[in-house]
């Protein structure tokens, strides 16, 4: 069998450690994008289902403006899962702003609308899904996989 000459000039191997919070991060994002845009697609849907039914669509003026802000908060938080898997820079940028705008729609839902059980769990849920993921944002981990810009890899 030929020996083969050690090479001390060899390239390093890129470090594939896994990183928790990205993948925490990233799967947090991409769920609350599917739940926006499936709740917005589906109030879209009734609507629209309301409105060909000759049953009128006039009084159903804010729930169209949070059926499409649903629609595209969701896919703002899809595309950030997405650039953070493949470790773009401006993915930290577009989570940051859905988690806002999210953090923003929770409490002006909780001041507008009538109190129900439901009303306040779900709330207090969200927000803690939102600071949950405004942690994550801060850590150094997902700052780390941001600078090495070396995509996420499931194995």
């Amino acid at each position: 069998m030929p020996e083969f000459p050690q090479d001390d000039t060899a390239r390093p191997v890129p470090d594939r450690t896994p990183r928790p919070a990205a993948m925490l991060l990233t799967g947090l994002a991409a769920a609350l994008g599917i739940i926006g845009v499936a709740i917005g697609f589906a109030t879209v849907l009734g609507l629209a289902a309301t409105a060909s039914g000759g049953g009128g669509t006039a009084g159903f003026g804010p729930l169209v403006v949070s059926a499409v802000s649903s629609l595209v908060l969701g896919l703002l938080l899809l595309v950030g899962a997405v650039l953070l898997w493949r470790a773009h820079r401006a993915s930290l940028v577009v989570i940051s702003a859905g988690v806002g705008l999210l953090t923003l729609s929770s409490l002006v839902r909780t001041v507008l609308d009538s109190l129900t059980f439901i009303s306040v769990v779900g709330t207090v849920f969200s927000l803690l899904a939102l600071v949950a993921m405004g942690y994550l944002i801060a850590s150094d981990g997902v700052r780390e996989h941001v600078r090495e810009g070396v995509p996420l890899r499931l194995r």
